[in-house]
C-alpha cells in the first residue's frame, strides 16, 4: 500500500489564508484520496476513489466516485481528542464512500 500526504498554505490578494491537507493512498487496486481545505468560515472536504478492484477479476468495472461537502466543524478535532495529533490524517484511513 502506497501513501502520500501533502500540506500546502496559500494566501490570496486580500491576505486571507487557506490551508489544504491532502492524503492519497492505494489499496486493492483502488486509489483513494481525501482533501481538507480550511477556508474562511469552515472546511471543504473532497473524497474520491477510482480504479479497478484487484480481487474482482478481469471483468470488474472501473470505479470513479467523488464526493464534496462543506462543514463548519474541524475534521481534525476528533483525531486530536483521541491523542492522535501526530497522526492528523488518522481519520482518512477508512474510505467513507
Amino acid at each position: 500500500m502506497s501513501e502520500s500526504i501533502n500540506i500546502s498554505k496559500e494566501t490570496d490578494k486580500s491576505g486571507n489564508e487557506s490551508i489544504t491537507y491532502r492524503k492519497s493512498w492505494e489499496k486493492n487496486g483502488l486509489n483513494f484520496s481525501k482533501e481538507v481545505r480550511k477556508v474562511e468560515g469552515g472546511y471543504i472536504i473532497t473524497e474520491s476513489k477510482h480504479g479497478k478492484p484487484k480481487d474482482a477479476g478481469e471483468d470488474a468495472e472501473w470505479i470513479d466516485e467523488r464526493k464534496e461537502y462543506v462543514t463548519t466543524e474541524n475534521p481534525f478535532d476528533e483525531a486530536m481528542k483521541k491523542g492522535e495529533d501526530e497522526k492528523m490524517f488518522a481519520f482518512v484511513d477508512t474510505p467513507v464512500m
